[in-house]
This record gives C-alpha cells, sequence and structure tokens, in this order.
C-alpha cells in the first residue's frame, strides 16, 4: 500500500519501518523487552517508542 508522503517510510526522518515497527511490536508483546530497551535498540526516542506499541503512530502497521 503506497501512502502519503510524510506517512510512515516515506517521512524524510524515518528511522522505523514496516518490518522494524512489526518486530518491535512481536518483540515488546512476549514480555521480555521494555519500551526503553526497544528504543535503544531501533535509535530512537521513548516516547516515540511507546507511540508505536501503542498504535498512535504507524496505525498503517498491522
Amino acid at each position: 500500500m503506497k501512502h502519503p508522503k510524510g506517512i510512515g517510510t516515506n517521512h524524510h526522518s524515518a528511522k522505523m519501518n514496516t518490518a522494524k515497527v512489526r518486530q518491535a511490536r512481536k518483540s515488546f508483546a512476549t514480555g521480555r523487552w521494555t519500551q526503553a530497551a526497544l528504543a535503544r535498540k531501533y535509535g530512537i526516542s521513548g516516547p516515540s517508542m511507546a507511540a508505536i506499541l501503542q498504535g498512535r503512530t504507524w496505525k498503517h502497521v498491522a
């Protein structure tokens, strides 16, 4: 699915992609990873990772 400019990987400063978002959500669901640890692993801020895991961002990724 193609997304408008500025959404997901089309954003000029995106550090995450669809595969990374899915993997982060899957890892968090296991209970073995904290939000902070995943944020460090993927090189993004804690609040950004929290938004991804809570579905407030990257909503188009199931």
